[in-house]
């Protein structure tokens, strides 16, 4: 029969051990055999947990870039197709307005006298200012390759590599902080090119590390310290991921574009629709313009 060390060495019993560990690093043994768990062997399981976390975590940095770059490509598509035709209907609005206000205090003054202001144009006049439009720039169209699946794999192998929550340090995490920015800008620009540069720079980095002095790496007790704070850091931002995942989805922009996939899906084009409803707005409202023109110089 097996002592309590040979079981601990037997073949298989390791790797089997090593698994059965709860979120708080707690081991459960077989038959109720409790066995210390080494520093060795801790840091072993800490490195397996937290490359699992950390694979989750890279995944999920992927998920949301290509989230956000959907909405981005959607924004440019509704800015060519809508766009335009929303700040014409604003145009004719604001026009239609300000010739209804002259036609209703010329009237006024008729009646009332001259310098007449109605109660409306004082409170008006009083506590609102008028609205200045800002000019927003159209979405910049981000740009098609034919390397997506390339692209993606290479994201994530930086993601792996330079994120802050895999940092040892202040200096360390702000290095990678900046670096993954750049990952990220260069992901949802769909740079190969720029991913290409930010990958040399990682090997490198990598080359100086592996010229370390062995000397400084961390000790064990230093090391499961380090790791669990990692583990604990990649759990809190997968966290972060998701609640900005479903934030997301209340965004106007995300909303619409969920109406079209669903009218798409009953052979409807939901953007063609909304053109021609606008067309017919503007016509509308373009006749009306044209009416309280002819109304004010008939009031001369």
């Amino acid at each position: 029969m097996l002592d309590v060390s040979d079981v601990r060495l037997a073949s298989g019993w390791k790797c089997a051990i090593l698994q059965i560990v709860d979120d708080y690093g707690r081991c459960y043994y077989p038959h109720n055999m409790s066995f210390a768990e080494t520093h060795s062997e801790k840091v072993e399981r800490l490195r397996i947990q937290l490359e699992k976390v950390h694979q989750m975590l890279v995944n999920g940095e992927a998920e949301l870039a290509d989230q956000k770059a959907d909405i981005q490509a959607f924004e440019f598509e509704f800015a060519a197709h809508v766009g335009q035709l929303l700040d014409q209907l604003a145009a004719v609005e604001v026009q239609v307005n300000q010739y209804l206000a002259r036609i209703q205090q010329m009237r006024d003054e008729t009646q009332f006298g001259e310098g007449y202001e109605s109660v409306d144009r004082q409170f008006e006049r009083s506590w609102r200012t008028s609205p200045q439009k800002e000019a927003v720039p159209p979405p910049t169209k981000p740009p098609t390759t034919p390397n997506e699946a390339q692209i993606k794999k290479l994201y994530r192998r930086l993601a792996r590599a330079f994120h802050p929550d895999m940092a040892q340090d202040d200096a360390d995490r702000a290095y990678r902080t900046e670096m993954m920015a750049a990952v990220n800008d260069a992901y949802a620009a769909r740079s190969m090119a720029e991913l290409m540069a930010i990958e040399r720079e990682l090997a490198g980095r990598k080359k100086s590390e592996d010229k370390l002095d062995p000397r400084d790496a961390l000790s064990d007790v230093d090391m499961i310290a380090a790791l669990q704070n990692e583990i604990k850091r990649c759990r809190r931002r997968l966290q972060e991921i998701e609640l900005e995942m479903q934030t997301m989805h209340n965004q106007p922009m995300v909303a619409l574009a969920l109406e079209m996939k669903l009218a798409k899906q009953e052979g409807r084009n939901l953007l063609d629709e909304m053109v021609a409803e606008l067309e017919r707005k503007i016509a509308r409202k373009s006749v009306e313009l044209d009416m309280l023109r002819s109304q004010f110089t008939d009031l001369f």
